[in-house]
């Protein structure tokens, strides 16, 4: 690339690149892909745009993803407005905006799915940023960033951009065997450093105690020290002394300290959508007033402006005067509870210094544009009771500084009584978890590689993972673990029998000897009579079973049980001694020292009898017989795990006829094309006609079957909109349970049942119907039937490239789904 291109670029932002910056474009100056790994608001999106502007330069395409529509629409927004609106595009399940341009963002799925169908608009390909590529991890969409990483054409340079993968250096090579020469670029300094807080109450005290969680980069011993008076609550009948104890500080005081000290705007991570909407209410309730009149003015202005194209329903739905109450004093929520349009005012007004506190869930740690001085982690423990990870914690502690604003941006912590100060400090200061790869083999992919692929190459595609290379790269520690487990069950010869002996049957059990004993006898476990003797002080019975209390010869006292014996309790002899008094100060040593002084006879090893435990050696041969099984299954997992998964999905394909001799058939191409957890029940659902004759408010409806999922704090069920639907209902459970069972018989997890969920309001609003009237009676938030609302949208948006019937009605249903509030902030 001639030089004339980045001087250009540099000219243009008016900056000084830092090394990292430097060292990531002088790679794809040279034609190599580029990893870049460094902290939130370090500059990673620097990277991103120079390799836009080399490949707009060399008159080729350049694609950016993200995981997030909202990430993407805010991507599309800042491109346009340096590069210009006719040079950039957006393709995102909710809106298509200039797809020719040669500047394209989309989702990842959305490239995903380009390059399965050889899009025409990848001919010109020069560059693909995927940005959070750490969401290569996540569960339920992370195969998608691999398989882009896998089928981009190997020319095309990637630019791939993370705060938080953990084991980078395996990504990379993961990358380079891949996709071939990529430059490995991490920046280990944040620009903005972070200063790590606990924050205390008291109940003797308004303003909370700010301790360092860190001291000369050890664990504050004085934060740990408080923190080891934790208690539980217990109520307005505290003594005085427990009103020093530790407590939760109150939001008010804590938001009115941070300001004292200059440590606004403050971004408050709640983790729950109901959470960040109880803070907001419980900060209005309290008369907290954090803005002057010219703010409120401001704010004012903010909201009639965004507000003006909704209906009086929709205002009503939205709850737009309370909402509204709490921005004029100074405080919000984010989160995907909220109207689209009013996230677009809480982030304009934040980003203005209007809000100041805002109270949201992790939803704006990843990438969203909206640093802040200081971040509040309300709680490092999620509803479920799971503790964030140290990526998560790191993920949003990210938000804190502004680069070229603060010099230190902080991160605070309040006390909680469910996670001690330690595990905070961990946190903290922990090291990320090694990477999880997510890709797994759907039924969608499996289709896609029918269709492109020879069946070898289909199984190099999938070996060809993220997942197969971490399983690759343990199983030289595997094969090494099996040789020495198999050598040391060799180096223990034969097993013994036990249950062959003739004199078995006439041996006395192990606990009748031990019942027959008394005190005084001398005793030798013939089965390890090296342990030498021991003299019985008393016998007993503990449920049911025999067993002895014993003095050994170097004065310890010993217990005697059939488990801890490996042979018959031998008696070799007999001491004269006092009757057992254990409190008794010297009586075990007289024991002791009468025992050194008898002479003990030879005690032949014996095996055990034949109703007794075997030899030790048996159960060290049955632990390592179970363990060679175990790591020789993990073995072979590592090895063909991938290969064995796609064999398993394409006998599916095969059972349910969507895949003949390696060829897909009708109906396989509607698999292929419902890259959805539930596509290949839809695929089969549609073939059944669950989807033909329907208007366009009930397929609307019906489509919500498949995207609603039973979660923690989930909606209630709003039942089936229509007779009509309940008809259809019962055809989809039938579907369901036939391809459940072929799912089982193949090997493979069964797909999720459907669930009629939220399919009432879907109805409604696609008939027409004002917001608040879609919500009546349902017991539903505003945010979740938006959020389901676009879900919806998009998922017949798949729907519309599968041949049909229901096609035109699918495109109607679209049209009456995007409207009013759903759509208010697409721009």
């Amino acid at each position: 690339m001639p030089r004339s291109v980045r001087s250009a670029f540099l000219d243009a932002l008016d900056v000084q690149p830092d090394p990292f910056q430097l060292q990531a474009m002088a790679a794809l100056d040279e034609g190599r892909s580029v990893l870049v790994m460094a902290p939130t608001g370090s500059g990673k999106t620097f990277v991103a745009d120079y390799a836009v502007a080399r490949a707009v330069d060399a008159g080729t395409r350049a694609i950016y993803t993200t995981p997030l529509k909202a990430l993407s629409n805010q991507k599309h927004r800042d491109l346009s407005a340096r590069l210009g609106a006719s040079t950039v595009g957006l393709i995102t399940g909710d809106r298509v905006v200039n797809p020719g341009a040669p500047v394209l963002v989309v989702t990842t799925e959305v490239l995903r799915a380009m390059l399965y169908d050889g899009a025409a608009a990848l001919s010109t390909l020069g560059a693909v940023i995927l940005d959070e590529f750490h969401y290569l991890q996540d569960v339920e969409r992370g195969a998608a960033w691999e398989e882009v990483v896998i089928h981009t054409p190997a020319h095309v340079p990637l630019v791939c951009l993370s705060a938080t993968i953990p084991d980078v250096e395996a990504v990379h090579s993961w990358l380079v065997q891949v996709h071939g020469p990529t430059e490995l670029v991490v920046a280990a300094e944040r620009p903005v450093k972070l200063n790590h807080l606990y924050a205390i109450g008291n109940l003797h005290h308004a303003t909370p105690l700010l301790l360092p969680v860190f001291l000369d980069e050890q664990m504050n011993s004085a934060a740990e020290l408080l923190d080891g008076a934790r208690r539980d609550t217990r109520g307005d009948g505290l003594r005085a002394r427990d009103r020093d104890r530790p407590v939760p500080p109150e939001r008010g005081d804590l938001i009115a300290h941070l300001r004292a000290n200059d440590l606004a705007p403050i971004i408050w991570f709640v983790l729950s959508r109901a959470g960040c909407d109880s803070a907001v209410v419980e900060c209005v309730e309290s008369g907290l007033q954090l803005t002057d009149e010219a703010e409120r003015v401001r704010i004012r202005a903010l909201v009639s402006q965004a507000l003006a194209p909704l209906s009086a329903g929709e205002l009503r739905a939205i709850d737009a005067g309370r909402w509204q109450q709490a921005l004029e004093a100074g405080v919000a929520a984010h989160h995907g509870g909220l109207a689209p349009v009013q996230r677009e005012v809480v982030e304009a007004a934040f980003a203005e210094g209007l809000v100041k506190v805002a109270f949201a869930t992790e939803t704006l740690a990843l990438g969203v544009n909206l640093p802040a001085r200081t971040v509040v982690i309300d709680r490092v423990v999620r509803a479920s009771g799971e503790l964030l990870t140290a990526g998560e914690f790191a993920q949003l502690a990210g938000r804190a500084g502004r680069r070229g604003i603060d010099e230190v941006g902080h991160v605070v912590v309040p006390w909680s009584s469910h996670v001690p100060f330690h595990r905070v400090a961990a946190l903290a200061g922990g090291h990320l978890a090694a990477i999880r790869s997510a890709f797994r083999v759907t039924p969608a992919m499996a289709a896609n590689l029918v269709r492109i692929c020879t069946p070898a190459s289909a199984v190099a595609a999938v070996e060809s993972s993220l997942r197969q290379h971490r399983a690759l790269d343990h199983t030289a520690v595997l094969r090494t673990d099996l040789a020495l487990r198999r050598a040391e069950l060799e180096a223990l010869g034969p097993e013994v029998a036990v249950a062959s002996a003739p004199v078995a049957p006439a041996a006395p059990k192990r606990d009748d000897v031990l019942a027959a004993v008394s005190a005084g006898d001398v005793v030798v476990d013939s089965g390890a009579p090296a342990r030498g003797p021991v003299v019985v002080l008393a016998v007993g019975r503990k449920r049911g079973a025999a067993y002895v209390e014993a003095i050994g010869s170097n004065g310890r006292r010993v217990q005697l049980t059939t488990s801890s014996l490996r042979g018959r309790p031998t008696v070799v002899g007999r001491l004269d001694l006092p009757e057992w008094e254990p409190t008794r100060r010297g009586h075990a040593q007289r024991a002791a020292d009468a025992l050194a002084q008898f002479e003990v006879p030879d005690v032949p090893v014996e095996a055990p009898p034949a109703n007794g435990r075997p030899p030790k050696a048996n159960g060290q041969r049955r632990r390592l017989v179970e363990s060679i099984a175990s790591l020789s299954a993990l073995l072979t997992e590592n090895t063909t795990g991938v290969r064995d998964e796609l064999d398993r999905m394409i006998r599916l394909l095969e059972r349910r006829g969507h895949v003949v001799n390696w060829t897909l058939t009708e109906s396989g191409q509607a698999v292929r094309r419902l890259f959805h957890p539930s596509g290949l029940l839809l695929a089969e659902c549609i073939a059944a006609g669950v989807m033909d004759d329907l208007d366009a408010p009930s397929l609307a409806s019906a489509a919500s079957w498949f995207t609603v999922r039973s979660r923690l704090g989930a909606p209630p069920s709003t039942g089936i909109a229509t007779p009509e639907l309940a008809s259809r209902w019962t055809l989809v459970r039938d579907v369901t349970r036939s391809v459940q069972a072929d799912e089982l018989a193949c090997g493979l997890p069964p797909t999720q049942h459907p669930e009629p969920a939220l399919g009432v309001p879907l109805h409604r609003w696609a008939s027409g119907a004002a917001l608040d009237v879609a919500l009546a009676g349902s017991g539903v938030l505003v945010g979740d039937v938006v959020r389901e609302v676009r879900q919806v949208a998009e998922l017949l948006e798949q729907v519309l490239t599968v041949p049909g019937k229901h096609q035109a009605t699918a495109e109607q249903a679209v049209l009456a789904l995007r409207r009013g509030a759903i759509v208010a902030d697409d721009r």
